[in-house]
């Protein structure tokens, strides 16, 4: 009977040890699989925010030259985009139609942004007087890594500011485009940033987000300033709500796509 009872109490033993194995390797699944939807919801939520919206970008051939891109008439042709919200203001900003076409050759732009008080910086330093101005900005990346972009920012006089930037913030303001072309205009409602960038340096600079060569990682921006005291009142206007509780365009959720069509 002693011989039995422990044969009894062992296989007890090897049923609960059993039962407490299997609970641990289910908790520890379990576990698991809560750490893969994390990372899989992450995963899209990054993903959701890079591809959130698309602007389409028609063809022309009616544009062959900054000059053309002056005319008023050829931008009928393209997609009217004025969906632009102040992300950390409770106000509505004032108005920014952006259009853009492409031609063969080059990607053309235009900004027309309502503004009542213009601010142009006066500072010697050319980037400096632009990142003191009202403008409008385009910011191209690689990846959502955002390893690298590039910048583009335009004042109404059509000054820019460009850069080339890896998350986060490590920028270079040495940069520059070598193709990026603007025109800027000061009107009785605001003014007018008209502009273009050669398709291939899109291509040297790895930009395409296919094969295609038909969509590009775009941020679409504008930094709309005033006068103040005892200083400059700067709010920020964007496409896209990026995911951040401050300011802040040079993150992934800023980013939404161009696309190329025909």
């Amino acid at each position: 009977m002693k011989f039995n009872f422990l044969n009894d109490h062992n296989d007890s033993v090897i049923k609960n040890t059993m039962m407490l194995f299997a609970h641990y390797k289910t908790d520890k699944v379990r576990q698991g699989m809560k750490l893969i939807t994390l990372f899989a919801a992450t995963t899209l939520l990054v993903t959701a925010s890079v591809a959130a919206k698309e602007y389409p970008i028609h063809h022309t051939a009616q544009i062959n030259s900054l000059e053309d891109a002056q005319k008023s008439a050829v931008w009928e042709q393209a997609e009217v985009l004025t969906d632009f919200t102040y992300p950390w203001e409770n106000e509505t900003p004032p108005k920014t139609d952006f259009r853009a076409l492409w031609s063969d050759n080059a990607l053309y732009f235009r900004f027309i942004a309502d503004d009542k008080d213009i601010q142009l910086g006066k500072d010697a330093d050319k980037d400096q007087a632009v990142l003191d101005s009202d403008r409008v900005e385009l910011f191209f990346a690689t990846s959502p890594e955002l390893k690298p972009y590039y910048t583009a920012e335009m004042d109404p006089s059509g000054r820019t500011f460009d850069a080339k930037a890896n998350f986060y913030r490590e920028v270079d303001p040495s940069w520059n485009w070598q193709t990026l072309k603007t025109v800027g205009q000061v009107t009785p409602e605001g003014y007018v940033l008209t502009g273009k960038i050669d398709l291939d340096e899109f291509t040297k600079l790895n930009l395409w987000q296919d094969n295609d060569k038909k969509t590009l990682m775009c941020a679409i921006l504008r930094g709309e300033f005033s006068a103040g005291e005892p200083k400059q009142v700067r709010k920020w206007i964007s496409w896209i709500k990026p995911d951040s509780v401050k300011p802040d365009f040079h993150i992934p959720s800023a980013f939404g796509s161009c696309k190329l069509v025909k």
